[in-house]
């Protein structure tokens, strides 16, 4: 059990995580120092370091307890879902209410590949994890939607986070881009891919009829 004045204390270390959570979010990373941190959290500056090794060990803490936070709450709303339309537009909302509510967080792993992630091995590794944690939630979820396994599944996985993504860094260029038509775009290529996965045919049709029929046919309702 470790010793001295700083023993890991949950309290305090969810004190730090939750200044640097706003901190993060207001700032960016570069602007984000651990003066700021240890008075925004009024927690001496040796707690912080103790509790996280330094602000590249506190900044994937951030990183992965919020994408945590958020992958749990695609799984339960899929459990919950008793069709593949239900738990896909459930999932769906949910991703929304990330990009309403916490933007900074794809926008933060989006910027970090380019700012930080080549010089830091630390923050490479937390985000390489977060993305493959994000595709095998989205892919087992889709899987579990649809009753049975998707072929190339991780591909339909790589192309939600990429659309994810786009959203988020096209609103910081552009505020009035409008949700409702993004993510109802987004639902239609999502449908589109797991049809043409489904049923190889439709790849070459050049009309989007019956896809949705396709995704649910033979599919029995989901029970609890």
């Amino acid at each position: 059990m470790p010793r001295g004045p700083y023993q890991k204390s949950d309290v305090t270390r969810e004190k730090i995580l939750g200044a640097a959570t706003e901190l993060f979010a207001q700032r960016g990373y570069a602007g984000t120092g651990v003066d700021r941190l240890a008075e925004r959290s009024g927690i001496a500056k040796t707690a912080i370091y103790y509790h996280f090794g330094n602000k590249e060990g506190l900044l994937a803490a951030v990183l992965d307890r919020a994408a945590t936070a958020w992958m749990e709450s695609i799984r339960e709303s899929a459990d919950r879902a008793t069709t593949p339309e239900d738990a896909l537009d459930t999932a769906l909302s949910r991703m929304r209410s990330m990009i309403e509510e916490k933007p900074w967080i794809l926008k933060l792993l989006t910027l970090l590949t380019l700012e930080v992630a080549d010089d830091k091995p630390e923050v490479r590794k937390a985000m390489s994890e977060i993305f493959l944690r994000a595709r095998r939630t989205i892919t087992g979820s889709l899987n579990e939607a649809v009753g049975a396994e998707v072929p190339g599944a991780d591909g339909v996985g790589n192309v939600f986070l990429g659309l994810l993504q786009a959203v988020v860094i096209g609103r910081e260029r552009d505020p009035s881009i409008s949700l409702d038509a993004a993510f109802a775009d987004m639902r239609q290529i999502i449908v589109s891919l797991v049809a043409a996965r489904l049923d190889p045919g439709l790849a070459q049709e050049d009309r989007s009829e019956g896809v949705e029929s396709v995704v649910a046919a033979d599919i029995p309702p989901r029970t609890s």
